[in-house]
């Protein structure tokens, strides 16, 4: 059996990995972890124990414990990667965790840290790096590749043979055609149909979706 597991970073989606993982043979949550400014002075969360990041090692030594790192919104996109590098500084090994509802079909290549929750398929020969999030009810066809710190939201549909390079947000039942490149850092918004790649530091919004603005400098538009 591999150890038990850390969860540090969004209660949201924290919940939402406990409950499924009480059906995961090999994955079970022993407390949550989040920064001093987030940790409730009770001190416990779903029954479990909530700790300060901070002194997290003390408590829950890495030679003893795994971590899963989750952030969501497409506001902290680029914390993700700062969280991700957190834990992997404290020494902790960083698990994937697929929920056993979801296929992931033989061949797929992945990193560590990634979210896949349940009802998910993932193509034949795809390859994702590390940090990704992929929410409900996803598709994903063939010989994909998805970089780093992306999350898909529930009910998208990407066809197959798509690149998605890091730190993208697409939205509620997005769907991207087939051989399309999502390029860094792109928001697609819910229900949005891509056709064409898309730009660098893009939201692209509508059917066929189109850009709405570029964010290089900050994050200002909600989706």
């Amino acid at each position: 059996m591999s150890n038990p597991v850390i969860v540090y970073g969004s209660k949201f989606l924290a919940e939402m990995l406990f409950y499924d993982s009480l059906k995961h043979p090999d994955f079970k949550v022993a407390a949550f972890a989040a920064d001093e400014s987030h940790v409730d002075k009770a001190g416990f969360y779903l029954g479990l124990p909530m700790v300060e990041i901070e002194t997290l090692t003390e408590k829950y030594p890495p030679s003893a414990y795994d971590m899963i790192v989750l952030t969501s919104s497409f506001h902290d996109m680029r914390n993700r990667e700062g969280m991700y590098a957190k834990g992997k500084a404290l020494g902790y090994t960083l698990r994937n965790y697929i929920s056993p509802s979801s296929i992931v079909s033989p061949g797929v290549e992945m990193g560590d840290n990634n979210l896949i929750f349940e009802q998910v398929f993932m193509g034949h020969r795809g390859r994702m790096g590390s940090s990704n999030i992929i929410r409900q009810q996803v598709y994903v066809g063939h010989e994909f590749t998805l970089g780093n710190n992306n999350v898909i939201t529930s009910g998208c549909t990407i066809g197959g043979e798509c690149h998605i390079e890091n730190n993208c947000y697409i939205g509620l039942n997005a769907t991207i055609l087939h051989k399309i490149t999502i390029s860094e850092e792109s928001l697609v918004g819910a229900g949005s149909v891509v056709i064409r790649n898309t730009d660098p530091f893009s939201k692209n919004v509508g059917n066929p979706s189109r850009v709405l603005s570029y964010h290089k400098e900050g994050l200002k538009v909600n989706l």
